[in-house]
């Protein structure tokens, strides 16, 4: 037909004619160093290697699903296996052009979440709510496994190009890459990848690091968010280049890895403002403590001398490091207590099988300890966590980023704060007189919202494995 254009199915075509996705300037990573002064002190240089990666489906437990059903006055109460009920409640609201107070998203757990329950599930919520909407009876919509790979997106495919200068002994001085990521037709959370990318590449010390990130626009699928987004190939990035170093010095692997492990100093240059105290960087003690417990040494020479006896190398050990920058964010949480002494709780983030709701729980339990009448039983057994209710606790944005225990878990202890503070005074007459406490005008129920300080958002947290494969 006369004016369509051919479509754009690489990342190479997308440059070509320049369809990018843009980075909000907020989440752009930065670079570090000078690149220009790290490639001069190079003893050695590799010179515009490449790698591409390929995508990965999904394959979570539960397929993409909902079910709404109509309630008087022109309200809509949909259960969604969402990752985000508030996006949810908000894409709702939108599409049947309702007020939100009229939506309702109820989420009991997720089967298999990590990134593809998030803004993959709206698609099957909206449609789910929209027939409901237009025949006004209930209405229950599932993928089947093919249709639920199909649609999910995956992981983002990329290609990167990179230049790395190093000395003889295997310190790497600069870093510099080109990265062409497919974002798909749409923008999905593609702008966010580049920051977790470049946050997981940052792990070892470059030198210098600087980089080309471009999100590109293609007429493929739209990708997602895949459980670590962006920092599964980071690392897988940060990995070849060592290891491309390693051979071109014929060195074991291992000590330009260690060679090339973070200093204080160099942490701070390329985590500005996350680094935390000295004493914070644990990653130098992890590596050691690591090789040591794993016998990580002598299976190395295990290897080496069972590899020498055989044609093929067969068996192989790696040691990786691990630096993770973890953003806290700010969350709801609420608290009631009823009549009989149970206690039940309600927090923004979802249970997608991390153990989110058994925190939440033990922190209630611990929150409200000093209030636990004497002779009473095992207060852990008195409390519960309830589904996640968008109209209920509003508020409650994304459970993602390996964050949201800890926000939800400092949310309950603040609504525990609250009821201590109110019940402490009213114990000791309330234990003589035998009355409950909703008698003596007590409000048993606390909403917090929990916003973590500023300078204390976003810290590092550090880790090291080792693995063999034979």
């Amino acid at each position: 037909m006369e004016g369509l254009t051919s479509p754009i199915l690489t990342v190479e075509q997308a440059v070509e004619r320049s369809s990018f996705f843009e980075i909000p300037s907020f989440i752009n990573p930065q670079p570090a160093g000078d690149i220009l002064k790290g490639m001069d002190e190079a003893d050695q240089k590799i010179m515009s290697a490449e790698i591409r990666l390929g995508s990965q489906y999904h394959f979570c437990l539960e397929t993409q699903t909902a079910m709404a059903v109509p309630e008087e006055d022109n309200c809509m109460v949909v259960y969604s296996s969402t990752q985000c009920p508030e996006t949810a409640h908000q894409n709702l609201a939108k599409c049947l052009g309702l007020p939100e107070h009229n939506i309702r998203v109820i989420t009991r757990r997720v089967g298999g979440g990590f990134g593809g329950k998030a803004l993959k599930a709206m698609t099957v919520a909206t449609a789910c709510a929209l027939a409901a909407y237009k025949l006004r009876r209930p209405v229950r919509i599932y993928n089947n496994r093919k249709t639920d790979m199909l649609t999910a997106g995956g992981r983002h495919p990329m290609k990167i190009t990179y230049s790395v200068g190093f000395k003889n002994d295997g310190k790497v001085t600069a870093l510099h890459l080109d990265i062409l990521i497919n974002g798909g037709m749409d923008a999905d959370v593609s702008p966010m990848i580049p920051n977790d990318l470049v946050g997981a590449l940052k792990k070892y010390d470059w030198g210098a690091l600087s980089f080309d990130v471009k999100v590109c626009k293609t007429n493929q699928s739209s990708r997602t968010a895949m459980s670590p987004p962006g920092e599964v190939q980071g690392t897988y990035i940060a990995e070849a280049v060592i290891e491309n170093v390693a051979s071109h010095l014929k060195m074991d692997v291992d000590s330009v890895r260690s060679r090339n492990l973070h200093s204080f100093e160099s942490l701070c240059c390329f985590y500005k403002g996350c680094a935390g105290e000295p004493e914070e960087l644990t990653l130098p003690s992890l590596w050691d403590k690591v090789a040591q417990s794993s016998g990580y040494y002598r299976r190395t020479e295990t290897i080496k001398e069972f590899n020498q006896v055989n044609k093929w190398h067969k068996r192989g050990i790696s040691r990786i490091p691990l630096v993770h920058k973890v953003s806290v964010r700010a969350t709801p949480g609420k608290v009631s207590i009823l009549s009989d002494g149970s206690v039940s709780v309600e927090v923004g983030g979802i249970e997608l099988g991390q153990g989110l709701w058994t925190k939440a729980k033990r922190m209630a339990a611990f929150g409200l300890s000093s209030i636990r009448c004497e002779g009473s039983s095992d207060l852990l057994r008195k409390v519960r966590v309830v589904q996640t209710d968008s109209l209920s606790l509003t508020q409650g944005g994304w459970t993602a980023g390996s964050t949201t225990s800890e926000s939800s878990c400092a949310a309950v202890k603040l609504c525990c704060d609250v009821l201590v503070e109110r019940l402490i005074p009213l114990k000791e007459r309330l234990e003589q007189q035998m009355g409950p406490a909703g008698m003596h005008s007590v409000n048993l129920s606390a909403s917090c919202y929990f916003v973590p300080d500023f300078d204390a958002m976003n810290y590092l947290i550090y880790g090291a494995a080792v693995s063999e494969y034979r």
